[in-house]
């Protein structure tokens, strides 16, 4: 029995202890949701840029001006995107970017005309399609 024993000992490892290490652990959304996710932040920073327009008839620079209107907008970003977010010094025009590990989005809006769209695909996978 003492001879078998590295032997069983070898497959034991093999068996149980060797998948575990070498198992990949995955957290978080996967990649079509975060860009789903971020998608959806740059379509509710356009929806809530044009509120904040007809409301106050300017745009704004601020992206804490665009959250209480839209609580999707609040969880959208807690996954992790970068915003920038910028006005001209009249308010009628602004540009946004929003950047995620998947995507880069940019949207510049003129009065109520979209001026300039761009999508850089920076992680490819499935369900990662820039939005038409």
């Amino acid at each position: 029995m003492q001879r078998f024993l590295p032997f069983i000992l070898i497959a034991f490892l093999l068996l149980f202890v060797l998948p575990q290490i070498l198992k990949k652990h995955t957290t978080g959304p996967n990649s079509k949701t975060r860009a789903t996710d971020t998608i959806g932040a740059m379509n509710l920073i356009d929806q809530g840029e044009q509120a904040f327009k007809t409301a106050n008839g300017r745009y704004t620079s601020h992206l804490a001006d665009l959250v209480p209107g839209h609580k999707q907008l609040a969880a959208d970003l807690a996954v992790g995107l970068d915003v920038t977010l910028d006005a001209s010094t009249d308010g009628q025009s602004y540009l946004a970017r929003v950047s995620s590990d998947i995507f880069s989005l940019v949207r510049a809006r003129t009065g109520d005309k979209v001026t300039a769209k761009s999508c850089l695909v920076l992680k490819s996978g499935s369900g990662v399609d820039c939005p038409v």
